[in-house]
């Protein structure tokens, strides 16, 4: 149960936060290496490098957890290629009292209990800038879509990375870029993508890890998304259970707020979260 909305929605969001920086950025220094082409070829087959998807839709339940507290949510999820994500929060599975929304030029959060809302653009944050993070590496992340750092097409980036074969699984790790290092790691039995990791000089490591994956128009599609944050004193996780998802194309709009809403600045809003 949500025993306070403010709180889900800043956990919320801060592991969805947490999302960007386990992936890729979007510039990194090239270098090239000699691959195995028969891990190369799996790599190249699997629906996250060849498939792009436009449209998702569906049911989503959210769970939390940063240092022992836990939190979850039902909500809805929808996402249409190059034009936004959002997310609703439910209470009781009955009434949406909060929205999160990324667009591509900008991040809005709508708390409907409070009757308040902040739109933050990615430019003012000074995080995302200094990672190269933008709209795009989310909408990523979200449909198991594998990506390089430079933004060059999967089959060509492999050329940039190390292709290493495992017993169960293909591992391609890019360049350090930023004091980070990206790796990406495919099954291969099934060449789906079931795990990205980023991981900092100082010991920290993101994991976006995709599993039980689901028939969705002939090929596979993970209907769980886990997150977790470690090595920086704080441990953070965020689980995403898909339901009843669909890719069939719909009309996207942003969320209209009523006039009676009250506008924050990304400061303000924060605060008026409350402490996690």
């Amino acid at each position: 149960m949500i025993r306070n909305p403010g709180n889900s929605i800043f956990i919320i969001l801060l592991c969805i936060t947490v999302v960007f920086v386990g992936c890729s950025s979007r510039k990194s220094v090239s270098t090239h290496h000699a691959v195995d082409r028969v891990s190369v070829d799996i790599v190249s087959s699997s629906p996250s490098a060849r498939i792009e998807r436009k449209c998702l839709s569906g049911n989503v339940r959210l769970s939390a957890d940063i240092d022992g507290k836990s939190l979850s949510a039902r909500g809805t999820i929808r996402i249409k290629g190059n034009e936004g994500v959002q997310i609703g929060v439910m209470a009781l599975g009955l009434m949406e009292i909060a929205c999160l929304e990324f667009l591509p030029s900008n991040l809005r959060v709508i708390n409907k209990i409070e009757k308040e809302y902040s739109e933050i653009s990615y430019s003012d944050v000074d995080f995302l800038q200094r990672t190269g993070i933008d709209y795009d590496l989310l909408e990523s992340v979200l449909l198991n879509r594998f990506f390089s750092p430079d933004g060059k097409p999967a089959a060509e980036a492999l050329k940039d990375g190390v292709v290493e074969a495992g017993a169960d699984t293909i591992t391609v790790t890019f360049p350090e870029y930023k004091g980070l290092v990206y790796k990406f790691f495919f099954d291969r039995a099934t060449s789906n993508l079931v795990q990205s990791e980023g991981i900092y000089r100082s010991g920290a490591k993101v994991v976006c890890s995709y599993q039980d994956f689901e028939d969705l128009d002939g090929t596979p599609f993970p209907s769980v998304i886990s997150l977790s944050l470690g090595g920086v004193g704080k441990v953070a996780k965020l689980r995403l259970e898909l339901r009843n998802v669909n890719s069939g194309m719909f009309d996207f709009s942003p969320r209209k707020v009523s006039s009676s809403y009250e506008k924050l600045d990304a400061s303000s809003f924060m605060k008026s979260l409350g402490n996690i």
